[in-house]
C-alpha cells in the first residue's frame, strides 16, 4: 500500500513533456556487468514498458571503471548521470528522489562471506555475533551499510575503493568480505584466475535490511514518475517477478541457506521503510541461538 500511495502522489506532480525522453540514452555510473547486470536489465525493461507514453529510451554503459558509490551520487546530483541504484539511508532519502520499491525483494539483506580457502575451519567455529567479533571484515567505506560494523561492534578495514577488497583479502589483510547472494559467487568466479585462493564460506550468513532503490536527482521528477509507472506495470503483469527469478531464483539453493547459521545484525536504516515486495520467500535457516 505504501508504494501505491507513493505512485498516486507522483501522478499529482505537474505534467512535464514526455517527449523529452524520446530517443534518450540514460547515463549511469554503475555499470559493471558482474555487479549490475540485473539492475540494468530491470531499468531497461521499465523504460521499454513506458516507451509509448514517454518515448524510446535505454541505459547506455561504457567500459570506464565504476566510481565509488558516493562519487556516483555526487555525479547524479550534479546532473552528470541520470540514474543510480543504491540502498537508502536518511541522508539519501533527503537528498534524492528514491523510488521506494526494493528491486531485490529483500534478497540482498542475506549476506554470505568471501574468505580464503584455508580459513574455512576457522569460520566453521563461529556460533554467534561474539564469535564473528574475533575476526576482521573488509568493506567499502562509502557503502551505506558500512556503519553496521561499528553499530554491531565488528572490527572492519574500510576501503574507499572497493575494487581493492578481494585482492587484499587474498593477501590476508583481513578475514572476510560479506556480499549479497547475487554477488558472492559471481565475484569469486569472475576473479578465479587472478585470485584462486578465495571461496564463499559454507557455514554462516548475515542478515539485515538492505533494500536497493532506483535513485534520481531532485530536479528530475519526470524520470522518477516514469520509473514508478513502469515498475507498477511490470509488478502487476508478472514480468518483474519473472526477471527476478531468472537472475536470482537459483541462489537460495546454491547458498544452502537452510543449513547456514544466520547472524542477524542490528541496523540503523530509517524505520517504516516500504515493504520489500513480497516476491522472495525467506528461507528456513538455523538462526543463532537455535542450536548449541
Amino acid at each position: 500500500m505504501g508504494f501505491i500511495r507513493y505512485a498516486i502522489a507522483l501522478l499529482c506532480l505537474p505534467t512535464l513533456l514526455p517527449v523529452a525522453f524520446a530517443g534518450q540514452q540514460l547515463r549511469v555510473c554503475q555499470q559493471s556487468p558482474v555487479t549490475y547486470a540485473y539492475r540494468i536489465e530491470l531499468a531497461n525493461l521499465i523504460l521499454a514498458r513506458t516507451a509509448e507514453r514517454y518515448g524510446e529510451a535505454s541505459i547506455v554503459t561504457s567500459q570506464a571503471p565504476d566510481p565509488s558509490q558516493e562519487r556516483c551520487l555526487a555525479m547524479l546530483k550534479a546532473g552528470q548521470v541520470d540514474l543510480a541504484y543504491v540502498p537508502p539511508n536518511r541522508e539519501r532519502l533527503a537528498d534524492f528522489r528514491m523510488l521506494p520499491v526494493d528491486m531485490h525483494q529483500g534478497l540482498l539483506g542475506y549476506r554470505v562471506l568471501i574468505i580464503r580457502k584455508d580459513r574455512q575451519a576457522d569460520f566453521a567455529g563461529v556460533k554467534d555475533l561474539d564469535g564473528l567479533r574475533r575476526l576482521t571484515g573488509g568493506f567499502g567505506s562509502q557503502w551505506s551499510d558500512f556503519p553496521l560494523f561499528a553499530r554491531n561492534q565488528l572490527p572492519v578495514l574500510g576501503m574507499a575503493n572497493p575494487g581493492n577488497l578481494l585482492p587484499m583479502l587474498e593477501q590476508r589483510r583481513f578475514d572476510y568480505f560479506h556480499r549479497g547472494l547475487s554477488e558472492a559467487w559471481a565475484e569469486v568466479d569472475a576473479n578465479r584466475k587472478a585470485l584462486p585462493d578465495l571461496m564463499v564460506e559454507q557455514h554462516l550468513a548475515l542478515k539485515y535490511p538492505m533494500p536497493v532503490y532506483f535513485t534520481f536527482a531532485q530536479h528530475n521528477p519526470v524520470l522518477e514518475r516514469r520509473f514508478a509507472e513502469g515498475f507498477e506495470m511490470i509488478r502487476a503483469d508478472g514480468t518483474f517477478q519473472a526477471l527476478f527469478l531468472r537472475h536470482h531464483g537459483h541462489l537460495i539453493d546454491k547458498a544452502g541457506m537452510a543449513g547456514r547459521r544466520v547472524i542477524e545484525l542490528e541496523s540503523d536504516l530509517p524505520g517504516r521503510l516500504p515493504d520489500s515486495g513480497g516476491g522472495f520467500a525467506e528461507p528456513a535457516t538455523a538462526r543463532t541461538g537455535d542450536t548449541p
